[in-house]
């Protein structure tokens, strides 16, 4: 998405508006967290959602209206206090779902970049997008193709049957809070275990030793649901390493619960000095410890 240059300009989103920060949106690092950062986006695809369906839109649950897939770029830190502008584009609605474009900006500069796929879930499953949605979509100018030039969408990735697959798993304890609404595990409930896993894995891969990676930035973060339903119990997270550069690493993982993967996940982090600048390679002994937990190609 970040190639795409019209996303950058806040002229490119017919709706717009403002959001502030709170303070427990700040994390270790003292700026807005990625998970933070990810719940702007959503709260930016609802407002969106609500000019087309109505302000009841949210409380539907049969079909419930929810995203099935999501992809963030993560293009400057965003800064607390100070208000958010935020900027959703409806792109494009066919029978397999609507897509949303929106993007944060502060302080003169856009900070981060997202794109949604939605799609009507019923009993945990993606049933598409219904008939009467997609008519509304149609009747407000939503188009069947995107009219601004769109990256490709990333590849479905096919994630293992069972956690077991995987070089590395941990297991994820869900809350009462991590159910939305409709009466489905949250949007922010999966970007929060998709960071968990990531920094637990990172955290675990070298032992304390995280000076061996060097600085390390998120820069573009993928989320795929499989099944939707109430969140309960705990999950069940596998991890490895999909690939890496010379100064970029993506970590892929999967959640399950019990016997069934519900969502998959995608990490790309590059390396960067204490400044924030572009760093150098990945050390040596970095790269020998990543390949102990590659996954297969």
């Amino acid at each position: 998405m970040r190639h795409d240059a019209w996303r950058r300009d806040p002229d490119a989103y017919p709706l717009r508006g403002e959001v502030l920060p709170r303070y427990t949106d700040v994390d270790v690092w003292q700026h807005l967290n990625n998970v933070a950062l990810i719940t702007l986006h959503a709260e930016a695809v609802q407002t969106a959602l609500r000019g087309v369906f109505g302000d009841r839109a949210w409380r539907e649950r049969s079909p419930a209206l929810a995203a099935s897939a999501g992809a963030t770029d993560f293009l400057a830190e965003g800064q607390y206090p100070g208000a958010v502008r935020w900027g959703a584009r409806l792109l494009a609605a066919d029978a397999g779902g609507l897509r949303v474009a929106t993007a944060l900006f502060q302080q003169d500069q856009c900070i981060g970049l997202h794109e949604s796929r939605l799609s009507g879930w019923s009993d945990g499953s993606d049933i598409g997008l219904p008939a009467p949605a997609l008519a509304a979509l149609r009747a407000a100018g939503v188009p069947a193709t995107p009219v601004l030039p769109c990256a490709a969408p990333a590849a479905v990735w096919v994630a293992p049957a069972e956690p077991d697959a995987f070089p590395w798993r941990t297991t994820f304890p869900l809350r009462f809070a991590d159910s939305d609404g409709q009466r489905l595990a949250s949007d922010t409930c999966l970007a929060r275990a998709a960071e968990q896993l990531r920094v637990e894995f990172l955290n675990d891969v070298f032992d304390g030793r995280r000076e061996m990676l060097g600085g390390m930035l998120v820069a573009h973060v993928t989320v795929q649901w499989r099944q939707r339903a109430l969140a309960a119990g705990q999950w069940q997270l596998g991890c490895g390493v999909a690939r890496v550069g010379d100064r970029s690493l993506a970590v892929r993982g999967a959640l399950y619960d019990a016997d069934r993967c519900i969502a998959t996940c995608e990490a790309v982090m590059v390396a960067i000095n204490r400044g924030g600048a572009p760093g150098g390679a990945l050390s040596a002994a970095a790269r020998a410890r990543l390949a102990d937990f590659s996954l297969p190609t």
